[in-house]
């Protein structure tokens, strides 16, 4: 269900980052992908319900080892909890008399998507459509002043 923006026309921001060390490339286009993840991130976060807080909690945007041809690669989704933080919680919650999944939020997935009992009410995707031109201007804001930096610092300057 992953959703992709494809921005066109960035021929000079190909060219300025193939003149980049290998080193720097990676880590200037995490940083503005991350950029404007966090504005999908903040946005998730303000649909969704004040009572699922443990969602709400777990909704992030992190860089990833990319697939083979792409330079950097950012999700934005809801964190799963290890088998250990389950164990963990699942005692801490019995223990307190709560219910045994009062803080995993795997059941995001029901909220977005809906069961056969209950109607969706969805917040990541919404999220996504709402900020994603937003994003991609975070992106270019963040991007810009990074290339020029490094290009200065290889003495190739800003043409």
């Amino acid at each position: 269900m992953a959703e992709t923006v494809e921005v066109k026309g960035l021929r000079e921001l190909r060219e300025a980052l193939l003149q980049l060390p290998r080193k720097l490339d990676r880590p200037i286009l995490n940083q503005a992908l991350r950029a404007g993840a966090r504005l999908m991130v903040l946005e998730a976060r303000s649909r969704v319900a004040v009572l699922h807080g443990v969602v709400k909690k777990n909704i992030f945007a992190r860089a990833i080892r990319p697939e083979p041809r792409m330079a950097a690669t950012v999700i934005f989704a809801v964190r799963k909890l290890t088998v250990k933080q389950i164990i963990k919680r699942k005692a801490f919650n019995i223990k307190r008399g709560l219910a045994r999944y009062a803080s995993d939020p795997f059941y995001w997935r029901f909220l977005e998507f809906g069961t056969s009992k209950m109607a969706a009410r969805p917040f990541m995707r919404p999220a996504f459509e709402a900020k994603k031109v937003a994003a991609v201007a975070a992106f270019s804001t963040v991007m810009g002043p990074r290339i020029e930096k490094e290009a200065v610092k290889l003495g190739l300057g800003v043409r």
